[in-house]
């Protein structure tokens, strides 16, 4: 029997009525980003991408396309009516408390984390935000715009404020109005200040790549002459008469996402196809660059490893060799060790089962005799006998050599590659140093550049030949013959 729309039994069956306020809130929500998403192009590309923890994905693209349209609009606190805030202290104080639980959620969703106010609101730098606002107060005072007074309240609600004197927020990001014309401020402050202040402003007007209008933007000869401005803006002066060229890359990965920006424009039928076929068409000057990885060796490795073993929290010894091991003969990226769980690892088939960039899949192999065993055997016999509820492989250990369980960040093995140096290591190192190291070993062995790229699961041979630190010496037996 076909079924008749107009039966208001099933009409009301399948129309959406939230009843409570948060499911109210959700999907209004939920329809101001469709909306916004078709309106802009560039937020579509942005959430059309992986989102990850590294550089790549959402948070790579997000970065570079805020800075190029920062490029085109000029800085964000030019636009910020001051005198509102500096007139109202309480209103800062919402605003300041309002922008860092924003960072803060933001930082936990792209890291695939639960928003956590007790961990999630430590170390953002809120230190650099108060220097900066309080140049501010005195640029304004100086201009005769606010009185000394106001500057004095000003002062102290910056000093005094903590974000966990903040029980209610109702700011949201976008609440405040931007000026129609830019007053410059002519205020001097540290790099660090001068982000914090911009993010901030960001924060109370919407971030720049939203403000942007992309659709005035995405014409071949008005994008390509904006792209050489940008990348331009960007060299510094290597001597009086010389230039230091930007990296080839650079252009490459601005290119691709602008690219992508107008394929979603073309989506949204904001674009024809024909503007679109005239933006894949522009063209930048070529170039390579040798990669900035450096080589570890497996001497290297073993003084790593010595160094490592001889810390007097053995737990967390055992657990940082295991994953310098982990890194050296499996060549994982850094989201990829962190984002282990116990299940992931076999000892018995001698594979180790990976997530890698993109949801892509894929197994990695190691042998029985190889230093990666060993250190994971050690670790994995600890890590079972302390707690088998964490199914994270590599977890936290504390001051009392005891297992947490809170997953470790990037940011640990960054800190981990430091400590190293500290200890007593010749030279500073990356985490993706060992990833570089494992290519070069392959390479070195002979297996084809095919096999290592699905190795280091990579998407394609090109990036796995960047990866390659054999030097020049290496080539002196290189030489064609009959």
């Amino acid at each position: 029997m076909p079924i008749n729309p107009s039966n208001s039994l099933m009409n009301n069956s399948f129309t959406l009525k939230p009843g409570t306020l948060r499911q109210q809130t959700t999907l209004s929500q939920y329809q101001h980003q469709r909306d916004h998403f078709v309106a802009n192009p560039a937020l579509a590309y942005i959430y059309s991408l992986a989102a990850t923890d590294t550089t790549g994905g959402q948070a790579n693209a997000r970065y570079t396309l805020e800075r190029f349209s920062r490029f085109l609009l000029g800085s964000t606190f030019d636009r910020i009516d001051w005198i509102i805030l500096l007139t109202t202290p309480d209103l800062i104080e919402k605003a300041m408390a309002s922008f860092l639980i924003h960072r803060a959620q933001t930082k936990a969703k792209m890291k695939g984390l639960f928003y956590d106010p007790q961990r999630s609101l430590k170390n953002l730098h809120i230190n650099p935000l108060k220097k900066a606002l309080l140049e501010v107060g005195n640029y304004c005072h100086q201009q005769q715009q606010i009185s000394l007074s106001q500057l004095a309240d000003w002062q102290c609600s910056i000093e005094k404020f903590s974000v966990q004197n903040q029980p209610t927020i109702t700011l949201e990001q976008g609440w405040l109005p931007p000026l129609l014309t830019e007053k410059t401020l002519d205020i001097e402050l540290t790099s660090q200040a001068k982000i914090m202040l911009e993010a901030f402003s960001c924060f109370c007007l919407r971030p720049c790549i939203e403000r942007m209008d992309w659709h005035s933007v995405l014409y071949a000869p008005v994008l390509q002459t904006a792209m050489q401005s940008f990348l331009s803006s960007r060299l510094t002066m290597k001597s009086s008469d010389r230039k230091q060229d930007y990296a080839p890359a650079t252009a490459d990965n601005l290119l691709r996402m602008l690219r992508g920006v107008a394929h979603h424009a073309w989506l949204s039928e904001s674009i024809s196809v024909e503007t679109l076929q005239r933006i894949k068409a522009i063209k930048l000057p070529r170039g390579s660059r040798q990669s900035s990885g450096r080589y570890l060796s497996y001497t290297d490795l073993d003084q790593i490893s010595a160094l490592t073993l001889a810390q007097s929290n053995k737990i967390k010894a055992l657990r940082d060799n295991a994953i310098f091991w982990l890194m050296y003969e499996s060549g994982l990226r850094r989201a990829e060790v962190i984002g282990l769980d116990v299940g992931d690892i076999d000892l018995y088939l001698c594979k180790i089962r990976v997530m890698g960039k993109g949801n892509k899949e894929r197994y990695v192999p190691f042998s029985k005799g190889s230093d990666l065993y060993a250190a994971i055997e050690r670790w994995l016999t600890v890590r079972l006998q302390h707690s088998e509820k964490i199914s994270s492989f590599f977890c936290g250990v504390n001051r009392y050599q005891q297992l947490t369980s809170q997953r470790l960040t990037t940011q640990t093995l960054n800190d981990l590659c430091k400590h190293i140096h500290q200890l007593g290591f010749s030279r500073r190192i990356s985490p993706h140093d060992f990833r570089h190291s494992v290519a070069t070993n392959l390479l070195r062995s002979g297996y084809d550049l095919l096999l290592v790229s699905k190795f280091m699961g990579h998407s394609s041979i090109t990036t796995t030949q960047r990866y390659d630190r054999r030097t020049d010496d290496e080539l002196q037996g290189v030489t064609p013959g009959r």
